[in-house]
C-alpha cells in the first residue's frame, strides 16, 4: 500500500525519496543519490557579530558519515558565509536535482532556513530533512513551518545516514516525520559513546578555511570540535543535540585531526569549538603535550570558552607553552543568587584566581556575561558590572539573554507569561541589536537596554582598558577583526541602530 504526501511517495516498507523524472525510486541505486547540506544565510539580521562566522561542522561531519557508507554525491552549501539568498539557493538546486535536501537551523537561522523549506516544497521534487539545535528542541513546529518532511533529533550522523540508505523509517531511532497527515516519532537515538569511531569533518566540501572569520593571529584558521556534551544544568543552554553526557575523543584522535588540518589545509591557528575543553584536565593536558611534541606553532583560540573551576595554573602554563593566546570565560552573572537561580553553580573566586593566571602568562581573556534574566535586578546587574571591572578580563561581553526555545529558561519565562511572543521559535537578530524577546519580573525594557549600555561603557570605555586591549593585538588580522567586531557594540551603546 501507498500513500502520499506532497510530492513524497511511502513505499510499503515506509521509507521515501522523490526520484527524478527520468528514472524510478525502484531503479536508483541508493548510494547514487544526490545530497546537498544546506547551511541558510539570515539575510534579515541585526546586531550579529559577522566578525566571527566559523564553518558548519555538523554539517561536515554529516558529509564525512555519508562518504564513509559510499555515498559519492554530496555537496554542502554555505551560504552563510557566502551570503548567498534563498532565491539564488533555488536556482542552484534546481540546476542540482538533489534528491535530498538537507537544512541545519537555529534560532537566527530559523526564519531563513523554513522559508527555504518551504520554496523548496513548492518548486523541487525531492525529500527535504530539517536538523539542528532548534529542530532538536522543538521538531514538531519546526517541520510545520519549514514543509520539510523529516526531523532529526540529537546527533544526526547515523540516523542521516540511514535515512538516505532508505532504511524504514519507524525502524531509525532519532526521527520525527510526516506520514500523511500524522506526525511520527521514533525512540530516541541512543548518544555516540566512542566519538573516534566518528570520520572527521569533510572540510574539502566546505568553502576555503581562508574565507571564514575569527581573531586570527595567524591564518587560515582551522577549527575543530573535541567533545560533546555538557554536564553542567544552565537553565539558558541548549543542549538538545549533544545532550548532558560528557563524551570526549581521545588525545591521539584529536592530534590526528590537527595533523590533517596543518598537512592538508596549511592551518596556522586551530580554535577549539568545545563547551567543555579542559572538563577532564588530563586529557586537555595530553593535547597539549601532543601539540608541544608535534611543534607546529600554532597560534590556539579556546573560542567557546572554559570554565574557570576546572582549571589549574600548571595546566594554563602549559597552554601558554603550546600556543593559546586567547581563551574565554563563561561567567554570565556576578551575583550569587543570581548564578544560582541559572544552576550556573560557579565560584566566583575562582574565576578571578583564572584571569589572574591567564593574564600572568600573557593570555587574553574573555568574559562572557548575561544581563536580563528572569528575576533580574537592578542590584544583580550593578554587581555584574562590578565584578566584570574587579575580575578584569581583557575584554567582556555584555549579552541581553535570548531564550532559546526548549531550554529551561525558556520554559520558566513561558510559565510566569513573560515571553513577549509565546509561538516564536527563532529571532532576527542577535545579542547586539536592540531587541529583547521576553519581559523582566523587576525590570523594564528600557531599563535593560540602559544597564547593557552602561555596563560596556563602564568597563571599556577607559583609557587603561582601551590600552590593554590595544595592546592585545599581535597581528594585522586581530586588528582589523578587532574593530570589526567592536562595530556592532559601538552600533549598540552609540544608538546608531534603532
Amino acid at each position: 500500500m501507498k500513500g502520499v504526501f506532497g510530492n513524497m511517495v511511502f513505499m510499503e516498507e515506509g521509507s521515501f525519496f522523490s526520484p527524478n523524472a527520468s528514472e524510478t525510486a525502484e531503479e536508483k541505486a541508493v548510494t547514487d543519490r544526490k545530497i546537498i547540506l544546506i547551511n541558510p544565510f539570515p539575510y534579515y539580521g541585526r546586531g550579529i557579530n559577522e566578525a566571527t562566522i566559523y564553518p558548519p561542522l555538523g554539517l561536515a561531519y554529516l558529509a564525512s558519515a555519508l562518504r564513509k557508507a559510499g555515498f559519492p554525491d554530496i555537496q554542502i552549501i554555505d551560504a552563510n558565509i557566502l551570503k548567498i539568498e534563498n532565491k539564488d539557493l533555488l536556482r542552484r538546486l534546481k540546476a542540482e536535482k538533489p534528491d535530498i535536501v538537507g537544512i541545519h537551523l537555529n534560532v537566527v537561522l530559523g526564519r531563513s532556513g523554513t522559508v527555504l523549506g518551504r520554496r523548496i516544497r513548492q518548486e523541487l521534487d525531492c525529500r527535504i530533512c530539517i536538523g539542528g539545535p532548534l529542530v532538536s528542541s522543538n521538531p514538531v513546529q519546526m517541520l510545520e513551518a519549514s514543509a520539510a518532511d523529516l526531523a532529526v533529533i540529537g546527533e544526526g550522523e547515523t540516523a542521516f545516514v540511514e535515512i538516505c540508505q532508505g532504511k524504514p523509517l519507524r525502524d531509525i531511532k532519532g526521527l520525527v516525520y510526516k506520514e500523511g497527515t500524522d506526525i511520527r516519532f521514533t525512540p530516541p537515538r541512543e548518544l555516540v559513546e566512542n566519538l573516534d569511531e566518528i570520520p572527521f569533518p569533510a572540510y574539502d566540501l566546505l568553502p576555503p578555511l581562508k574565507l571564514y572569520k575569527a581573531r586570527a593571529r595567524k591564518k587560515p584558521i582551522g577549527p575543530i570540535i573535541t567533545s560533546r556534551g555538557c554536564p553542567y544544568l544552565c537553565t539558558y543552554c541548549n543542549s538538545s543535540v549533544f545532550g548532558k553526557k560528557f563524551r570526549a575523543r581521545s588525545p591521539e584522535n584529536v592530534i590526528q585531526e590537527i595533523d590533517l588540518l596543518v598537512r592538508e589545509y596549511g592551518i596556522r591557528e586551530l580554535d577549539v569549538l568545545d563547551d567543555n575543553f579542559t572538563l577532564d584536565i588530563k586529557r586537555a593536558d595530553r593535547i597539549l603535550d601532543l601539540l608541544l611534541e608535534r611543534k607546529y606553532r600554532l597560534a590556539i583560540n579556546l573560542q567557546n570558552g572554559v570554565r574557570a573551576d576546572r582549571l589549574n595554573q600548571d595546566l594554563i602554563k602549559k597552554m601558554k607553552r603550546a600556543g593559546v593566546f586567547k581563551v574565554g570565560i563563561g561567567i554570565e552573572s556576578g551575583d550569587k543568587d543570581m548564578l544560582s537561580k541559572i544552576r550556573k553553580n560557579l565560584d566566583l573566586d575562582k574565576v578571578t584566581q583564572a584571569i589572574r593566571w591567564f593574564k600572568e602568562e600573557g593570555i587574553i581573556t574573555y568574559g562572557f556575561f548575561i544581563l536580563g534574566f528572569p528575576d533580574e535586578t537592578r542590584e544583580s546587574v550593578e554587581r555584574t558590572i562590578a565584578f566584570a571591572r574587579q575580575c578584569g578580563p581583557t575584554v567582556a561581553d555584555f549579552n541581553i539573554l535570548l531564550p532559546f526555545p526548549g531550554t529551561a529558561i525558556y520554559e520558566e519565562l513561558k510559565q510566569k507569561k513573560l515571553l513577549k511572543e509565546e509561538s516564536r521559535l527563532f529571532y532576527d537578530s542577535g545579542f547586539y541589536a536592540p531587541k529583547v524577546y521576553h519581559k523582566c519580573l523587576h525590570l523594564t525594557e528600557e531599563e535593560l537596554y540602559a544597564y547593557q549600555k552602561k555596563a560596556y561603557r563602564d568597563f571599556t570605555f577607559r583609557i587603561g582598558k582601551i590600552w590593554e586591549i590595544l595592546l592585545s593585538i599581535r597581528s594585522v588580522n586581530e586588528l582589523i577583526w578587532t574593530f570589526q567586531a567592536a562595530l556592532p557594540v559601538l552600533a549598540m551603546v552609540l544608538d546608531w541602530i534603532e
